[in-house]
């Protein structure tokens, strides 16, 4: 029967310094855009049509999907409003 080798675990002093390095890195800001969003949307669908939640959970997935569909038609709206204003603008001649 072959023996198993003890193999000691690093100091728990040997380890706080690296530790420590990794907490005062500073961390980027993560950019999240509505094409983003629009693709969680798109994956929330999917996952929903090809039953990947179970019933309990419906729910909440779909009270999830409603509230992040409704943002996004927001901001559509929103978008829109702003192109045609600034078509508005553009065809308007300086006085």
């Amino acid at each position: 029967m072959a023996k198993a080798k003890k193999v000691a675990a690093p100091a728990a002093e040997a380890v706080a310094p690296a530790a420590e390095a990794q907490t005062t890195t500073s961390v980027e800001a993560v950019q999240l855009t509505i094409a983003d969003l629009q693709l969680l949307a798109r994956i929330v669908d999917l996952a929903s049509r090809r039953g990947a939640f179970q019933a309990g959970e419906m729910s909440q997935v779909g009270d999830a999907y409603n509230k992040l569909a409704g943002f996004l038609t927001y901001v559509e709206s929103v978008q829109k409003k702003e192109e045609a204003e600034k078509a508005e603008t553009a065809e308007t001649p300086a006085a």
